[in-house]
């Protein structure tokens, strides 16, 4: 498929494990809810459930919130890799700056998770994070820098 038939594809129909390397029951994103092309900022929905990874007394624990802000930019990453026919990249963690959770989730909330890249040099992605509730209340942010495979 041709990069202008991969833009027209509606991203959400698409399933999220073509661009992380997770599998369940570590997959902590549902699927990618919009790109742009211009920014190559990317959305991502999660539903939290009870009983599922970092749930804890009926709350989304700090330790998920990250690890979707990550698994996010592991589906944009992969996401601009699948537009281009590309090989999808993995990337790790390099740092974390200035997280704040200010509002833990609970079960039965949906998350979206908004990543835009601030810069992008050498196989290093920085970007900031804003982890919004289904009522766009913002629940946790942070700057995050990911190393990028060649």
């Amino acid at each position: 498929m041709e990069n202008r038939e991969r833009s027209s594809v509606d991203i959400s129909t698409i399933d999220v494990l073509e661009f992380l390397p997770q599998r369940p029951p570590f997959v902590l994103i549902d699927k990618l809810i919009s790109y742009s092309a211009q920014t190559t900022q990317v959305k991502t929905q999660f539903y939290i459930k009870e009983g599922g990874t970092f749930v804890d007394g009926g709350f989304f624990q700090p330790a998920g919130i990250m690890e979707n802000i990550a698994q996010s930019c592991a589906a944009r990453i992969g996401y601009c890799d699948w537009l281009f026919a590309r090989p999808v990249k993995i990337g790790v963690i390099g740092a974390i700056k200035s997280m704040e959770v200010l509002e833990l989730p609970k079960v039965g909330d949906t998350i979206i998770t908004s990543i835009t890249p601030k810069s992008e040099a050498l196989g290093v992605l920085l970007a900031e994070a804003v982890v919004e509730n289904q009522v766009g209340v913002v629940v946790a942010k942070c700057a995050i820098k990911i190393a990028v495979q060649p």
